[in-house]
């Protein structure tokens, strides 16, 4: 891929400035090329853009530069605006002199002690306050489900009890040592089981 052309230089001479409907697919051509290249190779395909942007707004009215971007780029004035300080100072030579040139914007950003502003989206509190409520939601669930088990767990323990206690009390009655016949006490014995098999 070809490195762009400067047009920054352009500007300060004072040569004839491309009009801006010019100026469109060309930035538009840098800005596509940027996004494809890596993060450190898209950064001259920025400065072009930038260098391209600095001489379209020069030509623009005032007031009409932020929907100009926004109409043909989609972008906002402060992404643009870093495109033009990043294309400023590759022209300027601030980067070679110490010869530590930032190999991406972000990098460009932080030589120059700039941070990155983030402003909240407007739908960010309600979105928080539902993954909150979902998260109570979700620990009283929980908390209800650990005390479902528990009661039934309790019932369980309950029920084997009466079903041992029912039992003992019919085992006197029912085997053949105390009055009662093998076959009372083998259905007995079945009836225990089943009952503690649903219990």
């Amino acid at each position: 891929m070809a490195t762009p052309t400067s047009t920054v230089t352009k500007l300060a001479s004072g040569e004839v400035l491309r009009p801006p409907r010019i100026l469109v697919p060309l930035i538009k051509t840098d800005l596509k090329q940027a996004k494809e290249a890596e993060a450190e190779a898209g950064k001259p395909y920025y400065i072009a853009a930038g260098e391209k942007m600095a001489e379209a707004k020069v030509q623009l009215k005032h007031g009409e530069w932020g929907s100009w971007l926004r109409r043909n780029f989609k972008i906002g004035e402060t992404q643009a605006k870093l495109y033009m300080r990043a294309a400023r100072a590759t022209v300027d030579g601030e980067n070679d002199a110490q010869g530590d040139k930032p190999q991406s914007l972000h990098q460009f950003r932080l030589s120059r002690g700039e941070r990155q502003t983030v402003y909240p989206k407007p739908w960010l509190a309600d979105v928080k306050a539902s993954v909150d409520q979902a998260k109570r939601d979700m620990e009283r669930v929980r908390e209800e489900s650990l005390n479902r088990q528990q009661e039934r767990d309790a019932e369980r323990t309950l029920a084997m009890r009466l079903i041992d206690i029912g039992f003992k009390v019919l085992a006197k009655e029912l085997h053949p040592d105390k009055g009662g016949s093998r076959d009372a006490m083998g259905r007995l014995n079945r009836v225990r089981d089943r009952l503690k098999g649903c219990a």
